[in-house]
């Protein structure tokens, strides 16, 4: 997708040394030829309809919600709230903007498909995504075959072992029903900050 003076384009052909875009509308005969880079070459043509920047806007803002959601463990409804808060939207944009339920479906789905499958085995690799924080520190302390078909997987950040350390009381709890299929059970242990568990 391409957009010039508030006109979307779409790929139609690539070259080696070329890229062919069409106006996303059907009637329009407007065409746009660049390079590889994206640097426009030359335009062709007239657009036979009046610009829409209201989609044009929503665009955008679906395109970086989906982006977040992706990249990051973010919930979907969180993305969506800090992103229309972001975005400077008129009452004709906010008027057809998709609710956060209308969108979630295909996040969630978009979501799925970056996330790796849940092992079948006790033998995998723990992605880096999940052996680190959101600020790049270990996550992972543990990670340790005892015999065949036992493994522990221990994680916490060195903020939440001191925290725990520290504090004098804990709270431990075990549960089976929300442990993947491979392992037998899920152990957490929680200590208070703030009054909080």
């Amino acid at each position: 997708m391409l957009v010039i003076d508030n006109y979307v384009f779409k790929l139609n052909k690539t070259t080696t040394t070329t890229k062919y875009y069409r106006c996303e509308h059907r009637e329009c005969g407007a065409t746009v030829h660049t390079d590889i880079n994206d640097v426009l070459l030359k335009t062709k043509g007239d657009h036979c309809h009046v610009i829409e920047p209201e989609k044009n806007k929503i665009r955008i803002f679906k395109q970086v919600v989906k982006e977040r959601a992706i990249n990051e463990s973010t919930p979907i409804p969180k993305i969506y709230e800090e992103e229309s808060a972001k975005m400077i939207l008129s009452p004709a944009t906010i008027a057809i903007l998709p609710s956060q339920r209308e969108m979630s479906s295909s996040l969630n789905k978009t979501r799925r498909l970056e996330t790796p499958r849940i092992p079948d085995s006790q033998i995998f690799d723990i992605p880096d995504i999940y052996t680190k924080t959101l600020k790049n520190k270990e996550f992972l302390c543990v990670d340790k075959m005892i015999k065949r078909k036992t493994r522990i997987l221990l994680f916490a950040s060195n903020e939440q072992l001191k925290l725990l350390f520290e504090n004098p009381i804990v709270f431990m709890d075990g549960t089976f029903s929300a442990c993947p299929k491979v392992f037998d059970q899920v152990f957490t242990i929680h200590s208070i900050k703030y009054e909080q568990c």
